[in-house]
């Protein structure tokens, strides 16, 4: 060791040694035995006695200069002789204590009061005034916290803080730093608790230094804090962000203008910048910053300096240890792609690391789901150059095992055991699956939910067979307790009244539990289109065997204001508009007023809606309508009263009766009109008679992904309901949905109608089949046979529509979804000719927007004929008021 080592150590040791000598003379501490108190009392307090000591003993060996005699050595020393002054004398010798701390307690009634003695063993010397009341057994903690402190200000009154100084703070208040320290006036010194504080205040973040000084007057230590404050942000400045906006980088800075400069958060900041650029791809960020103080070192300009560099893009990306699935096929797993040579038109080759880090659990999940039980897939290592990112993901197949033997065990079910194998999903895998036993377990579950075990529990249990590879799962049962439904509560339903939300609950009161009940009534309720929000909650109720179900709806506008437009070659420009309220003074009634106004044609009609008659599920609809429509060589003046009658027959079937009764006046005709024109010239009146089945599985109700709607309608007008008019028609509609993937759906529908006269009589000319429009082929209009005599359009006695839809997220947050269509059919005077029918394709956008269904859609002829134009526009919206 070098003689300068040398002197260095030593000086080292001294120096320590004086420290440890000036806190241990700073705080030189003192023994203290506690002995029993003598107790007085108009009852039996005795307990007070160990209570009282307990507690005095509790709070000194908090303080910092004292310890305590162990109480089993002060009760030996005492020895059962009564205490007092000339006992603790010699016990306290003997215990070499510097202090006893001895005395009585008095309680009277509700009133507990002490006298203490402190015989100091060393000066053979008593401090006697010490005297402490309270009320209450609970005073007796109060009463041992005074007395120690008392004790502890007599003892050792030089160790007592007089005061606390600060020094260097302009800015902060001395109160805020008063809040964070534990030395301050009236407490003992203690040499931990000042370093404590020192910590303490530098935490606070607003000092750059922080020093404390001790000095000794009459009445106690004086301690001085003195701090050196940080200079305050003047000022924030961004320099080199051209890709990533400054508010978005200002959202990831906690420095503040105003705010004490801190090197620690600001450094922070500068690297949550850098994340955030990571984060957006910019993989080679430099984030750097700067703190210029300004002549006074009062204020600080920070600068944070970003040399952003090219984005890299993922050059490759590879796997390893993959042996059953090549990089090909686990690429098409990850939302992560390569770059190519059209990646300026779409985001391939771009680097996210959360949605690498998703990509890597979706492989986990795939492994897993395909038989592969201990498959790893670890992180992806990354290596990034100026200008491509290389990402490199190690994988550990493990072996792939097989679905073996599958069963179910447990409790039986009314369903047999049989019906639910058939409804497994992991016995139509090849291999073992995880999501499939999830699904299964769902199954069961709800099998068991549906026959009123509502907290059946259905235990997957999995036994691989290393040497078969295959894995034997059995399903086991755990039905539990049956459950009925106690009590249904609504809330939140300030307009609708509760009447009109039960009745379209498929649970009641005392009724089994069933989850498919409930997601019935779930449905249901949503289908009104009255609430906004929809929740169902349960809950156990009175006791074991039931239920409590809470339903709770968020309601929404529903009046309507509905307005559209369109175009054709008859009316040109139409407008339509109608006013609904759709739950007329919350009884879930309907009354609307519709109206259809273009140069050749004008429709008004007024329609009220009963969707429960006299309190019970029949649907009942009453309208009132007046139209005028010009043709070419006709006009057409109608107005009538019809009346419908709903009734749910089946499940997701209803049945309806229509009666319609109307005054048809053709009249105006034109010289030049046809023979089948003139001939109805004049009043018909109709009356018919429409019975229709109605079979509807779409879900959701408003934007459909999946399931269908069909229906079949017979009208008969005439005959024995009298009437002009006397015809029978028969009309049917379906369509279907079928999701492809994620928010991507498929639709195909079909429309048929045909349409006799009876009685030998015509079928009048506006009751004939008119095709084209935004119902039926987008970009047509009138379409259907003509007038021999002069093309006039008549209407088709048979009619036919076919339409394929497919329909994609345009902007998926916003709810809005493009279609692509296509539409074929057409209008016969008599059969259905597959070779004779007119075709239209398009596009279009739809959305559910907030004030009410839009559709703007775009028809063009594919097979144009002469007059005709080759496209056409459609526009429909409705607003919520």
């Amino acid at each position: 060791m070098s003689c300068n080592h040398l002197k260095s150590l030593v000086v080292f040791l001294l120096l320590s040694a004086f420290l440890c000598f000036s806190v241990a003379g700073a705080e030189e501490t003192k023994k203290i035995a506690v002995f029993p108190f003598h107790i007085y009392s108009d009852t039996d307090a005795s307990y007070l006695k160990e209570r009282l000591s307990d507690d005095i003993t509790t709070e000194l060996l908090r303080q910092p200069y004292v310890r305590v005699a162990e109480e089993e050595a002060v009760t030996d020393r005492i020895g059962g002789r009564t205490v007092t002054e000339a006992l603790a004398l010699s016990v306290g010798k003997d215990l070499e204590v510097d202090y006893v701390i001895m005395g009585s307690l008095t309680r009277l009634g509700n009133l507990i009061s002490t006298d203490v003695q402190v015989v100091d063993v060393e000066r053979e010397s008593t401090i006697r005034d010490l005297y402490f009341q309270g009320r209450g057994l609970e005073s007796v903690g109060s009463i041992s916290r005074n007395l120690v402190e008392e004790v502890l200000f007599r003892l050792f009154a030089a160790q007592r803080v007089a005061e606390v100084r600060f020094e260097g703070n302009r800015r902060i208040e001395e109160g805020a730093i008063l809040n964070v320290i534990q030395s301050v006036k009236g407490t003992l010194f203690s040499q931990r608790l000042l370093s404590e504080d020192i910590r303490s205040i530098y935490g606070m973040g607003f000092f750059s230094d922080v020093a404390a000084s001790v000095e000794d007057s009459t009445e106690g230590r004086v301690i001085t804090f003195t701090v050196t404050e940080r200079p305050r942000i003047a000022q924030i400045l961004i320099e080199g962000n051209r890709k990533i906006k400054e508010n978005d980088i200002r959202d990831v800075i906690s420095a503040k203008t105003r705010q004490m400069f801190n090197p620690e958060r600001v450094n922070t900041d500068a690297e949550n910048i850098e994340l955030l650029y990571k984060e957006r791809g910019y993989l080679n960020v430099e984030v750097a910053y700067t703190a210029e103080a300004d002549a006074e070192g009062q204020d600080v300009y920070v600068t944070f300096t970003i040399v952003e560099h090219r984005k890299p893009s993922i050059r490759t990306i590879s796997f390893e240890g993959n042996m059953v699935y090549t990089d090909k096929d686990l690429k098409k797993m990850m939302k992560a792609s390569e770059w190519g040579i059209f990646s300026f038109l779409t985001d391939a080759g771009l680097y996210n690391r959360t949605e690498l880090q998703a990509d890597i659990e979706n492989l986990t999940v795939f492994y897993h789901n395909n038989g592969f039980i201990d498959a790893q897939i670890g992180d992806p290592e990354i290596s990034i150059d100026d200008r491509w990112i290389y990402v490199t993901i190690p994988v550990q197949e493990g072996r792939q095992y097989q679905v073996g033997d599958v069963g179910i065990t447990g409790d039986e079910l009314d369903v047999s055991r049989d019906t639910l194998m058939t409804g497994l999903e992991i016995r139509k895998k090849d291999f073992f699956d995880r999501e499939a036993i999830i699904r299964d377990m769902e199954y069961l579950t709800t099998a068991c939910n549906n026959e009123g075990y509502a907290y059946a529990n259905v235990i997957p249990r999995t036994v691989p067979s290393p040497e078969r590879q295959k894995i034997d799962i059995t399903y086991h049962i755990e039905k539990g307790r049956i459950v009925h439904i106690d009590r249904i509560s609504i809330t939140g339903n300030t307009r609708t009244r509760d009447k009109v939300i039960r009745r379209e609950l498929a649970v009641i009161e005392g009724q089994l539990y069933s989850r498919d009940n409930l997601t019935g009534s779930y449905e249901g309720l949503n289908r009104l289109q009255y609430f906004e929000e929809v929740n169902f909650q349960t809950e156990p109720g009175a006791d074991e065997s039931l239920m409590d179900v809470n339903v709770h709806v968020s309601e929404k506008a529903t009046g309507l204001f509905s307005v559209g437009a369109g175009y054709s070659t008859i009316d040109k420009v139409i407008f339509m508009a109608e006013v609904a309220e759709r739950n007329l003074f919350g009884r879930g009634q309907t009354i609307s007023a519709k109206g259809y106004v273009g140069s050749a044609t004008t429709n008004y009609e007024i329609s009220f809606i009963e969707p429960w008659l006299f309190d019970i599920p029949l649907w009942s609809k009453a309208e009132l309508w007046k139209m005028e429509r010009e043709r070419d060589t006709y006009d057409v003046y109608t107005k009538g009263l019809a009346g419908t009658l709903g009734y749910r027959l089946f499940e997701r079937v209803d049945g309806y009766i229509r009666y319609r009764l109307s005054e048809n006046i053709v009249k105006n005709i034109s010289p030049y009109a046809s023979r089948f024109v003139r001939d109805q010239e004049g009043k018909i009146m109709s009356s018919g008679l429409t019975i229709t089945l109605v079979r509807d599985t779409r879900h959701p109700w408003m934007m459909p992904s999946r399931g269908s709607r069909n229906s079949v309608a017979v009208e008969f007008t005439g005959g024995p309901l009298q009437g002009d008019a006397s015809f029978t028609r028969y009309s049917g509609e379906t369509r279907w949905f079928f999701p492809v993937v994620s928010d991507y759906v498929f639709s195909v529908a079909a429309q048929f109608g045909l349409i006799h006269g009876n009685e030998g009589k015509e079928v009048p000319i506006y009751e004939r089949f008119y095709l084209g429009g935004i119902g039926s082929l987008r970009g047509l209009r009138d379409v259907g046979p003509r007038s021999p005599d002069n093309l006039d359009v008549i209407g088709g006695k048979t009619m036919m529509v076919y339409t394929a839809e497919f329909l994609f997220p345009l902007l998926r947050d916003a709810g809005i979804r493009g279609v692509i269509f296509y539409d074929t059919g057409n209008s016969w005077e008599s059969g259905f000719h597959f070779d004779d029918m007119r075709q239209t394709a398009g596009a279009g956008v739809r959305w559910n927007s907030p004030i009410g269904p839009f559709r703007l859609e775009w028809g063009y002829v594919l097979d144009r004929k002469e007059g005709e134009s080759p496209s056409r526009w459609e526009f429909t919206i409705g607003m919520m008021f």
